[in-house]
C-alpha cells in the first residue's frame, strides 16, 4: 500500500507522516499561544491538574491577507464536496507532493482517488487547524506549521489534538489519568509505534512520562498545505508531510 510505504519511509528518518484526523477544534481553540484556559469536557481526566506548559490551540491568522477570504472558502468547499476539478483551479500547476519528485496536478488528482494516500481525509483534517502566515507574503495550514517553537524537535514532537486530554499512567483508557493537556507540545518517548497502538508513550513537557492516545497526537511535520499569492489569486503550492 502507497501510504503505508509512505509513513514507513518517513518513520525511517524519524517522522510520522500521518495520525487520525482530529476532531474540530472547541471553545478552547480560542485561546492564545502559552495560555493555559481550558474548558474541561465531562471525562474521567476532569479529575486530574492541568499540565502547565505552553499552548498551541490552533488559530486563523490569514484572515487579513488580500484575497485570502475567498480562496479559504473555495478551498473548504471543495473539500467538503470531494470536487477534484475545484481543488484543481486553487492548485499551482507544479504543487509539491512528496520530497521525492512528486509533483503537478495531474498528480495530484492520481492521489485524490487513490485509498493509499487518502488525500482528501488529509485535507480535512487540515482545514479545522488553523493558518499561519509565513515568511514571503506565503501561508501555511496548520497553523502550528508556521508557528512551531524554535526548540521543538521536528523528528519526534507531536502536538496534542484538544484543550483537557488526559495523559495516563499506562496505555490503557481505564488507566488513571495523571495530567490534563492543553493544545501542549510533547516528544514521544519510544518513537511512532503506528496508529494501531491505541497509545502512545510521550515525555511530557517539564519532564516526566506518561501515555497519550494516538489519535490524540499530530506530527508537526505531518501534512501541510501551503499557499502563495500569485496575480490568479492564491494557489496551494505544496501539499506535503515529512522533511
Amino acid at each position: 500500500m502507497k501510504r503505508e510505504l509512505a509513513i514507513a519511509a518517513l518513520m525511517a528518518t524519524g517522522f510520522l507522516a500521518g495520525c487520525e484526523p482530529p476532531s474540530a477544534p472547541d471553545a478552547a481553540s480560542s485561546a492564545t499561544p502559552g495560555s493555559s484556559e481550558t474548558v474541561a469536557p465531562a471525562t474521567p481526566a476532569n479529575g486530574a491538574p492541568m499540565l502547565d506548559a505552553a499552548s498551541y490551540p490552533p488559530r486563523d491568522d490569514c484572515g487579513a491577507l488580500p484575497g485570502w477570504p475567498a480562496f479559504r472558502t473555495q478551498l473548504d468547499k471543495a473539500v467538503a464536496a470531494r470536487d477534484a476539478d475545484a481543488l484543481a483551479a486553487i492548485t499551482d500547476p507544479d504543487v509539491r507532493l512528496d520530497f521525492g519528485g512528486g509533483a503537478g496536478t495531474k498528480e495530484l488528482r492520481q492521489r485524490l482517488v487513490d485509498p493509499d494516500y487518502r488525500l482528501w481525509d488529509e485535507l480535512a483534517a487540515i482545514l479545522p487547524l488553523g493558518c499561519g502566515p509565513q515568511d514571503g507574503g506565503g501561508a501555511a495550514m496548520p497553523w502550528i506549521f508556521a508557528n512551531s517553537p524554535a526548540d521543538a524537535d521536528p523528528f519526534n514532537a507531536m502536538l496534542v489534538l484538544g484543550p483537557a486530554v488526559a495523559v495516563r499512567a499506562e496505555p490503557d483508557a481505564a488507566a488513571p489519568a495523571t495530567a490534563r493537556l492543553n493544545w501542549a507540545i510533547v516528544d514521544l518517548a519510544q518513537g511512532y509505534e503506528g496508529p494501531d497502538k491505541p497509545f502512545a508513550a510521550v515525555i511530557l513537557p517539564g519532564g516526566g512520562k506518561g501515555y497519550v492516545e494516538t489519535a490524540r497526537l499530530r506530527s508537526l511535520v505531518d501534512y501541510r498545505l501551503l499557499a502563495t499569492r500569485t496575480p490568479q489569486g492564491w494557489r496551494i503550492t505544496a501539499l506535503i508531510a515529512g522533511d
